[in-house]
């Protein structure tokens, strides 16, 4: 936010800001289900409008689907409080890591055309991953390790459920001491580097622990966006393209945008301080991650676990997808039975807090975390940037909730109650 740090901005603005928000008019777009109270999800309304007013948000949008038909759409606050741009419903966000389960899907349909095996090793579509080595210790002085041999391969298995032992680096102090001095890309990058190189840069460095040893977040994914290149012949950008966005209508899915009318409807970056509650996200030169993307830069970098952006109404299509077993509206992406048995453990006894993990989901239990009201089944995952949906195949339901913050300190205040009232508002 321009000027953010002046005081007489910064108190023009807290007057405003409550005003505005209650002041700018519903976008509200639902039909009517009777699996739902209307007036239930209505609390909704309160809760967004209350986290733009207190500054913990700049403007979200939410959105609810029972049974295929949207019963909740409403977009609040602002895209750019600078600019005075209200959110719209079909405004554009940075999904981050909300890519993941797209480019599993990719993975599963290049299983579905021969292409490719779970128990494939990646170095067969990766050289640079043969012969694995597993972190013993770092040297914090240069960043130098030692290191000994891994007891097997890293498989496309494992990349798929997290369980190859590579990690984030923002997310992983030692490995982020190695990541860093090699130039590994966390999330996106507005420089002119390739996904090819990254990856093969990556399967050089050492595994955080033996694979399939225990779930560890990080990069995995990014490989298998190579491995699909590998594997299709195909960018990675033109396979989703060819394979997912156009057959399900998502033109508002990318890596990257030149359309004007699409940058137009990029929503605006912001962070919580300790000293501001809310800025635009300050741009640092020494920091890969940038509020200009995706509409600037080289624009070469597609990474398979955090770079799409998209909208609500465009992520809905994928989820309902999903949740019809790889059909949307006459169109099949998938077969039922692979992805329905994607929709499954994938990673045994080992746990996700206390939750399991699919092929590209976070997926609860019978004994799982049943907060909130959830049922057991119920698929999910979410972005760094404050981006989270669901799939609820009990109720039939998808859900989610877009805001645009890094770092945020108010995700919990925001997440808990949003899911309680969604599934609050169904009629037993």
């Amino acid at each position: 936010m321009k000027n953010i740090n002046k005081l007489f901005a910064l108190s023009v603005f807290a007057f405003l800001l409550p005003i505005l928000s209650f002041c700018q008019g519903p976008n509200v777009n639902f039909s009517i289900s009777e699996k739902v109270n209307q007036d239930s999800l209505r609390n909704i309304d309160i809760l967004l409008k209350k986290a733009v007013d207190n500054q913990w948000i700049a403007g979200a949008v939410a959105l609810v689907a029972v049974d295929g038909e949207i019963v909740y759409e409403n977009a609040f606050g602002y895209k750019n409080i600078a600019q005075n741009k209200a959110m719209k419903t079909n405004d554009i966000f940075r999904m981050a890591s909300m890519t993941k389960p797209i480019t599993s899907i990719a993975i599963l349909k290049l299983y579905e055309d021969g292409k490719l095996d779970f128990k494939d090793p990646v170095s067969k579509y990766i050289p640079e991953f043969s012969n694995p080595q597993i972190l013993v210790g770092v040297n914090p002085a240069d960043s130098s390790y030692t290191t000994k041999p891994a007891s097997r391969e890293v498989t496309i298995h494992d990349l798929l459920t997290h369980t190859s032992g590579i990690s984030y680096g923002f997310a992983d102090t030692l490995m982020n001491k190695i990541y860093a001095k090699e130039g590994i890309i966390d999330l996106t990058t507005l420089k002119p580097i390739m996904l090819e190189e990254s990856i093969a840069k990556l399967g050089k460095l050492p595994l955080k622990h033996e694979p399939g040893e225990k779930f560890t977040y990080g990069l995995s994914i990014d490989v298998l966006g190579r491995v699909v290149e590998v594997a299709s012949g195909q960018s990675f950008d033109q396979y989703l393209l060819e394979n997912i966005f156009d057959p399900l209508g998502m033109d508002d899915t990318r890596f990257y945008f030149d359309d004007e009318a699409q940058a137009e409807r990029l929503t605006t970056m912001y962070a919580n301080t300790r000293s501001e509650p809310l800025v635009e996200f300050p741009e640092n030169p020494n920091r890969g991650l940038s509020g200009f993307f995706p509409i600037k830069g080289a624009k070469t970098y597609f990474s398979g676990g955090a770079g799409l952006s998209s909208t609500a109404q465009d992520y809905f299509k994928f989820c309902q997808m999903v949740l019809n077993d790889g059909e949307l509206n006459g169109v099949r992406v998938l077969k039922e039975e692979t992805i329905a048995f994607a929709k499954n453990n994938q990673i045994g006894e080992i746990r996700m807090g206390r939750d399991h993990f699919t092929y590209g989901y976070q997926v609860v239990p019978e004994d799982g975390d049943l907060r909130f009201g959830r049922i057991p089944g119920k698929i999910s995952w979410g972005g760094a940037f404050q981006t989270t949906f669901w799939i609820d195949p009990a109720r039939n339901s998808v859900a989610m909730l877009l805001t645009q913050m890094y770092p945020s300190y108010h995700q919990q205040k925001l997440y808990g109650p949003f899911e309680q009232m969604v599934n609050g508002a169904f009629v037993d």
